[in-house]
Order: C-alpha cells, then structure tokens, then sequence
C-alpha cells in the first residue's frame, strides 16, 4: 500500500517504523530533526507544512490507499485528511486531542471526510482506567468486541502461581502469553518458571475473568486513588474513574486549572499543589492509595512522584511517559506499568491499518498481538497451527462461531477462525504471510 503520514513526532516514527518494510511509505514534517531521525528507514521524506495542498500533491496524495495525519497540531490533521478526502483517498486517520472534536478515543467522522479521529488523551485515560479490574491488574484490553480480555497483572507470594509454567492451574480459556521479568518481555517457553514480581500477559475469554480474579485471591475492587497531573489525561482519567465510583484524588500544580477540574468533576477532592511535594503526598496519604497515576505532562516530574509514592507504600503505581523510549527505564526501577500517548495512539492507527483485526503493541522491542480473521484463500486454512507459525510467535486464543478455544498440538485452522498470535518484530511479518488471501 501507499501510505503518507503526516507528522514526524512519537506517533508517526512509531507508525513508520512498523510499516516502512512492507509498504511504500511517504512521510512529511516541518521539524529538520524530526525528518532527520526517518533517515535509518526506507521511507520518503519530506520537509513543510502538511496542510498545504501542493506539499500533498509533491507527496503523491492522489495515489495514496492511507493518509495518516498525526502532528501535534488538531487543525492542521483536520485539514490534511479533508484534502486527501477530496483527492480521493479513501482512508484517512486524524490525530485530535481537542474535546470540541472529539468525545470518545476513536470516533468515525465521514461525513466530513475523516474515516477515523483518535484522540491519544481519551484512548490513553480508558488504558489506564481499565487497570482497577482488581487490584493487581495492570493493563484490561477488550478485544473481539469485548468477547475477549488481554489482561496483565504482577505476580505475588499469595499467588498460587509461582513455579514452573507447566504447573500452573488458570481457569478454562485462559492462555499466558507474555512473561515479562525487570522490564523483559518474552513469550514463556514450555519449560519456564513464573516468580514473584514477574507481570504475566494473559488472553482470556472474558467470561472468565471473574473466576481468574478469584484465582489470583482477589477480593475487593480497587478504591482509593491519587491523581496527579490535571492535564488532559487526568482530567480523563478522574472523569472516568469518578462514573466508576470511585474515591478519587487528583493533585494538580496550576490554581486556575484546578478550579476548572473542580466545576466539571463536583466528586472528585481537587488539590492544588506539586505532585512530587512529598510533604503534600505524605499529609493525602499517598502510601495508602491502592493506585497512583503519575499522568504530568513531564516525564521527570512523573518519575520522581512514581519513586515517591512507592517509598511510600503505595500498592500500585501506574505512569504517563512522553518518550516510548522510556517505558522500559520507568518499569526497571519501580513503576508497575508505563505507557505514553504516543504508543496508545500508534497502536490504534496500527490496528486500522495493518492485516489484523487488532493490533496492540507489548514493549518497547516491538513485541505485538495481533488477530487475524482466516479467509478462503489465507494460506493457513486447514493446517495444523502450531507447525504453521514461525519461530518467536505463538498462537493464542482462537474464536471459532462465537466460542472460544485454546488450541492445543495438532489444533487445525478452519476458514472463519480468528486467531490471536503474539510475535516479536522479525516474525511479525511471517505470521502475517500465513493469513494473507
């Protein structure tokens, strides 16, 4: 496919570096620094501004399948994707973070000629509002339409499920899928051990997931929690939480913001002051929270807090990170999960373009999860899955006319399956082979 991004930043090079290998792809941008980070890859670049239609046309816009217009700026995405709307495309993804535009993560705008907006606060907000399942949780995505849960949660000593993987007793429609040590993502191997602190990624028929929550001992639902950080993704994330019921703090250092949170969310207890003020955290009991978002706008500033409220004695501590780069680095040294609006944004664009149904990206290295629907022509068809995929990858769940299976050694692929498979980023491409008509 012809693709032309615009916008250079964390959405665009992650979305960039995931397509370049298998598609043409053309990439604009007005930051010289930017455009120049492109250059490991293969892929066109070029320098301007992407709301002008001649730059577009240099671009190859009437010839483009996709246009994907992800710069900070809302305005601008707005127009490049009406442009490419009247020059025929027929795809177009607009990056919005305005709450005038929009008001859920992805909404579809057609009749303006936009296939899709996606709004990285919202879909990063809904990301983290998903971990409070129960109170080990750290990530709960609905995929296939809700019938299936990829879940991640951290391993600890009440668990019955340290030891060898082989051993472990998880209920019916349930599979590990990633076994992820000190910020170390690997798919577990039949003779692999699970250990105390280990985070596991689980696909699990969502039917199940209260069996799993009693599995693992839990009990209660998660209650008290801190936010801080009024930005966007706070004001989201405290919108969110408070509908759920929850008793919500949100710390925020700016005065007329907070009053601005305050008129629109009454529920939620509004404090204006520094997020990494351990004085402030310690007199709100920050310790006792059984979760803390640390969603500035500043890496550092989410950072520091993580480190503060985990020394003191916060059970779970999840962060906002503006650098994908960095997500491995927050996790090494404490944060329980990490996620940056650019990856949450990349893998939604990723999963309206890519063969899959879903897409969604596990680490920093690339690692993916990815649901292919088997077609009359798909390669695959008929064969025994196990000995189809390559090596690095792993199937999943399977759902088969509305049920779901976990597929077993010698498990054989039938049209109308889909097929949920994690790979790491040189077998990516190969699974997909395998499911292409």
């Amino acid at each position: 496919m012809r693709i032309l991004i615009t916008g250079a930043g964390e959405v665009g090079y992650l979305v960039a570096s995931e397509l370049h290998a298998e598609h043409d792809v053309t990439v604009i941008d007005k930051d010289p620094v930017s455009c120049a980070r492109l250059q490991e890859m293969d892929v066109r670049v070029l320098l301007g501004n992407a709301a002008n239609a001649r730059l577009l046309i240099a671009a190859g816009v009437k010839k483009a399948d996709i246009v994907l217009a992800v710069t900070g700026n809302d305005e601008v995405n707005v127009i490049t994707c009406i442009i490419a709307s009247h020059f025929g495309v027929k795809q177009t993804i607009a990056r919005v973070s305005n709450p005038e535009y929009i008001d859920r993560p992805v909404q579809d705008r057609k009749e303006i000629g936009i296939s899709y907006m996606i709004c990285p606060e919202l879909t990063m907000a809904e990301d983290l509002a998903s971990a409070l399942y129960f109170s080990s949780m750290l990530m709960n995505r609905e995929l296939a339409g809700g019938r299936i849960e990829l879940v991640e949660f951290k391993v600890t000593e009440d668990m019955s499920l340290n030891g060898p993987l082989s051993e472990i007793a998880l209920p019916e429609s349930c599979k590990i899928m990633i076994v992820n040590r000190a910020g170390e993502m690997s798919i577990p191997e039949k003779d692999g051990r699970v250990h105390s602190g280990d985070h596991l990624l689980l696909l699990c028929d969502s039917k199940v997931l209260p069996v799993l929550k009693t599995v693992l001992h839990e009990d209660a639902r998660t209650h008290k929690v801190l936010i801080v950080g009024g930005g966007m993704v706070g004001f989201y994330l405290a919108s969110r939480l408070e509908k759920m019921g929850l008793d919500v703090k949100l710390i925020e250092a700016d005065q007329d913001r907070c009053q601005e949170i305050a008129d629109e969310l009454p529920g939620t207890m509004i404090l204006n002051g520094d997020g990494t003020d351990i004085t402030l955290l310690k007199e709100e009991a920050a310790g006792g929270m059984d979760v803390v978002f640390a969603v500035t706008g500043v890496d550092e500033k989410n950072l520091l807090c993580s480190l503060l409220v985990k020394q003191l004695g916060a059970k779970k501590i999840l962060s906002r990170v503006n650098r994908s780069s960095y997500i491995k680095l927050f996790e090494m040294v404490g944060v329980d999960r990490a996620l940056s609006p650019g990856q949450v944004t990349a893998d939604a664009v990723l999963q309206r373009v890519i063969g899959g149904e879903e897409v969604i990206t596990l680490s920093d290295e690339r690692i993916e999860l990815v649901d292919f629907v088997v077609k009359s022509g798909s390669k695959i068809k008929g064969k025994v899955l196990s000995k189809e995929l390559p090596e690095n990858a792993m199937s999943g769940l399977v759902l088969r006319d509305g049920k779901t299976i976990v597929p077993e050694n010698g498990f054989k692929v039938q049209e109308g399956d889909r097929v949920f498979v994690v790979a790491m980023p040189h077998a990516i491409s190969k699974v997909k082979k395998l499911f292409v008509s």
